[in-house]
């Protein structure tokens, strides 16, 4: 950021030679050069170590608000410590893990940018190279005295620029609390410099870029990923014993918790096993998966709820046959309401959580019932085709929509009465059969877009939100694909999703909206 000063129109003239040069060193450039020490301190790699983590999370945020401080108002806030202390690891080596060096960071007291992040690295023995090649702060001038007046200037502007936000911020606080005069007098330094703060990240999100967001947050993403790899093989071999102990075919995470839950499932299972080894002979050969539910899917898959106790899942799997049975049962239900509507296709419905079959098997009995009261009354509209067979219905639960949805399913609810669920296909069939052609064609260029993305950027993983239809992923990809080609966005090494909403993860899941900003 290059900031030229000239002569003022209102104010005491200066001569056009006395131009006042100052070269601003950027937030990137601070994030780039304290990237080594990002590494060694952030606190995800403490996750372990509570105290440690809670310590350098701690130390981190004061050290933003400093850095913050400096690069926008050129001033120190009154609430900085002298130094903050962070953790360490003493090296890497195995024999060493879980030994820290508690180091107390100084923080100079200047608004020379570059003097205090060579004063952080230096304390930790990390290399300055990069700082030292950054450019000067200092002023060049070819007067001395009349550059010194004119940055006094610069800098009375600026202390009256933080008075009008703090006024501002005050009378802020007393229309939302209803505080008096006397008592924001009382406000502490920290909590004016906090409601700045807060005011500044709404207006930076409000017109956030995913660039500027990936350049912010890829040090977190990475310094994640790298933390949980250690945890994550620590898992799947856990999975796999887990897997040939009990003879399943396959253990599936489908909860949407951290990894760390998945090994606290699998150690409960394992567990379990070792309490009532046979009781769970009804698992073999199948596929577990822990889910939002306990129960059997409609794909015979064994569920167990992550948040139920122990004895739940043992009665699930003492009763197994029993669920068995409505499984069985299934294919015969699905037929039957495929014959009263004209053989139209009963389906599953694309991008949702998986659903009991017990339940399902109730539910197709409801609307096959109502179907066949309205016949018993009436006929079907004469509009209709005499073959439904290119249409694909998904009977859902009691408070499911009745609605097309973007693949072109006709979803309805259980209790659907059959004079409303008639209407309902009579004015929806076309739109339903125009989706669903749509969602064809999509679906193949998504997934070449898919393999495209995966490979241009290095990705470990791709994935979408079951709220992403094709269409919508197919706009995003398109986008990353331009973008990445234009600006060079950093994913590499990095576990993607697309999704509604910016975030990074425990496991530095990067996450995006599919309709970020350029």
């Amino acid at each position: 950021m290059y900031i030229f000063f000239t002569k003022c129109t209102c104010r005491s003239t200066v001569p056009p030679s006395m131009l006042l040069l100052r070269r601003m060193i950027s937030s990137s450039e601070v994030a780039t050069a304290l990237r080594p020490f990002y590494f060694a301190v952030h606190p995800d790699l403490f996750g372990r170590y509570p105290q440690q983590r809670q310590v350098n999370e701690d130390s981190l945020k004061l050290l933003s608000a400093h850095l913050e401080s400096l690069l926008s108002q050129k001033r120190i806030l009154p609430s900085t410590p002298r130094t903050l202390p962070f953790y360490i690891r003493a090296s890497n080596a195995p024999q060493d893990r879980g030994t820290f060096n508690l180091v107390k960071v100084p923080l100079e007291r200047t608004i020379d940018t570059k003097l205090v992040l060579r004063r952080i690295l230096e304390s930790c023995n990390l290399p300055t190279e990069y700082v030292d090649k950054m450019p000067t702060t200092k002023n060049s001038s070819p007067n001395p005295t009349a550059s010194s007046t004119y940055e006094e200037s610069f800098q009375q502007q600026q202390q009256q620029q933080q008075y009008q936000q703090s006024f501002y911020y005050r009378k802020r606080s007393e229309h939302n609390f209803g505080r008096d005069d006397d008592d924001n007098q009382d406000d502490s330094p920290f909590e004016k410099e906090f409601d700045l703060f807060q005011f500044r990240i709404k207006k930076v999100r409000e017109n956030e870029t995913l660039k500027k967001w990936l350049r912010k947050q890829v040090v977190t993403a990475t310094v994640r990923t790298k933390a949980v790899q250690e945890l994550q093989e620590e898992v799947e071999k856990l999975r796999e014993d887990v897997t040939k102990r009990l003879g399943l075919r396959e253990i599936i995470y489908d909860c949407g918790w951290n990894v760390e839950h998945f090994r606290g499932c699998l150690k409960s299972l394992e567990k379990l096993a070792e309490l009532h080894p046979g009781a769970l002979d009804g698992l073999k050969d199948r596929t577990l998966v822990f889910a939002a539910f306990t129960g059997v899917s409609l794909e015979g898959h064994v569920m167990l709820f992550t948040g139920d106790v122990q004895r739940n899942w043992l009665e699930l799997i003492k009763t197994i046959d029993k669920h068995d049975s409505y499984l069985s049962k299934l294919p015969a239900y699905e037929y039957a309401l495929s014959q009263v509507l004209r053989n139209i296709r009963i389906g599953r419905r694309k991008f949702m959580p998986k659903a009991q079959a017990m339940a399902y098997a109730s539910h197709l009995r409801k609307i096959t019932t109502a179907l066949l009261d309205y016949l018993g009354k009436s006929k079907f509209p004469k509009s209709w085709p005499t073959d439904l067979s290119q249409f694909e219905l998904v009977v859902e639960s009691e408070a499911g929509p009745l609605m097309v949805s973007p693949t072109g399913q006709l979803i309805v609810p259980a209790t659907c009465p059959g004079s409303l669920l008639v209407d309902f296909l009579s004015n929806h069939l076309a739109e339903a059969l125009e989706k669903q052609s749509s969602y064809d064609r999509h679906k193949h260029v998504e997934r070449d877009l898919h393999a495209r993305c995966v490979a241009q950027f290095r990705l470990l993983s791709l994935t979408k939100d079951d709220s992403v239809t094709p269409d919508r992923m197919i706009e995003c990809l398109e986008k990353l694909l331009a973008q990445g080609v234009k600006d060079g966005l950093e994913l590499a090494d990095l576990n993607l999703t697309i999704t509604t909403y910016y975030s990074v993860l425990t496991d530095g899941t990067v996450c995006i909206p599919w309709d970020w900003k350029q």
